[in-house]
């Protein structure tokens, strides 16, 4: 018995057995539903599976992963030195010293009769500042968490939320820096340093505007002799920040030379009398916002200090961050909380407002 192979090929390659002839008639999604749902069956922008039939899920749409999150700003580390450490307080506290029997051309003479020789004493004042502790908190709930796997972005659900976090303490830090919270006060409107009134009556608008160059070098200078003078020429604590209502701060840097090649803001900081005086000082002006409704009758006024944490400070004992995370199960949920801790502004050498202090206002009188 022998095997034959059969060499004829037929031309009907379909795999059924019924005759093309006899299929009948080809039946459309068109046929079997209305237009309006037929247009939308089986119409998607996915694709099922890629070359090696691995499933996969992509979209038509370019998605930019950039967020755009909520724009702030802040000053108050820039006008402020700050002193970060020494974990939760309840105050900050430091000493300040007082001398007495100091010598001066009356006292402390002592010649040939003399029987007596004075005696030097000094005392301690220890002075505090109110802390402040801000606490917060977000829920995650597990849900939301396994659905933001599924999203592409540039940032985890995590850092955006802290973002938002650090943003309100930024904020918080900001008003406690500059005029206090619950009826304290800050670098703006500290009772204890001296106010000294600035004429501007004579002027056409706000601030120094209708005043000539001169006379507004003249006034810069006049404020650089005030602490010259009542402090025995001490340069050290020549102020080296000016801070400015921003009407003031426009004003300035809207003044040109003749030549065009400097505003007069420019030419303050580099041309003054604190400079030819010897003192070293990086001159800067400033414009805050703050300032543009405070001084007395709210007109404005320009806040002069050295920017030193000898003279100026702000504590950040425990600094904002994240404390603990913990599953809520009653809000099926993680609990994130985050806690940070910052004290009042500390002016040290500013004790009374009839003295001469580091810090020092200027009000405009109208």
């Amino acid at each position: 018995m022998g095997f034959t192979a059969n060499t004829n090929i037929e031309k009907n390659f379909f795999v059924d057995s019924i005759a093309p002839e006899s299929r009948g008639t080809t039946v459309s999604v068109l046929d079997m539903f209305p237009s309006d749902v037929a247009s939308k069956i089986y119409v998607h922008d996915t694709k099922i599976h890629d070359a090696n039939f691995a499933f996969l899920t992509t979209t038509l749409a370019k998605l930019h992963n950039k967020l755009y999150e909520p724009l702030y700003f802040i000053t108050y580390s820039k006008d402020i030195p700050v002193n970060v450490g020494g974990g939760f307080v309840d105050y900050v506290s430091y000493y300040t010293v007082d001398w007495a029997g100091i010598m001066n051309e009356f006292r402390n003479v002592v010649g040939n009769s003399a029987n007596y020789i004075p005696r030097v004493n000094a005392g301690l004042n220890q002075k505090k500042v109110n802390v402040y502790t801000f606490e917060v908190a977000y829920d995650l709930r597990f849900v939301e968490l396994e659905k933001m796997k599924k999203l592409e972005l540039q940032k985890s659900i995590e850092d955006i939320y802290k973002n938002a976090i650090v943003a309100g303490w930024d904020l918080f830090v900001q008003k406690i820096a500059y005029t206090g919270i619950q009826g304290k006060t800050g670098l703006f409107n500290d009772a204890n340093v001296s106010t000294t009134m600035i004429d501007n009556n004579e002027t056409t608008g706000s601030g120094f505007e209708g005043m000539s160059d001169q006379a507004i070098v003249s006034w810069f200078n006049g404020m650089f002799s005030y602490y010259l003078k009542n402090s025995n020429m001490n340069i050290s604590i020549i102020p080296d920040t000016i801070l400015v209502p921003t009407f003031v701060g426009s004003d300035l840097s809207g003044r040109m030379n003749t030549l065009y090649t400097a505003t007069l803001r420019s030419f303050l900081m580099t041309h003054n009398l604190a400079i030819d005086e010897g003192s070293d000082i990086k001159l800067t002006i400033q414009s805050r916002n703050d300032l543009d409704t405070l001084g007395t009758g709210g007109h404005g006024r320009i806040v002069a200090y050295k920017k030193d944490e000898s003279f100026v400070r702000i504590d950040m004992p425990y600094p904002m961050q994240h404390y603990i995370t913990l599953p809520n199960i009653d809000k099926m949920s993680y609990t994130s909380a985050f806690v940070g801790q910052v004290s009042e502004v500390q002016l040290p050498y500013n004790s009374n407002k009839n003295e001469l202090g580091v810090v020092s206002y200027w009000d405009f009188s109208k």
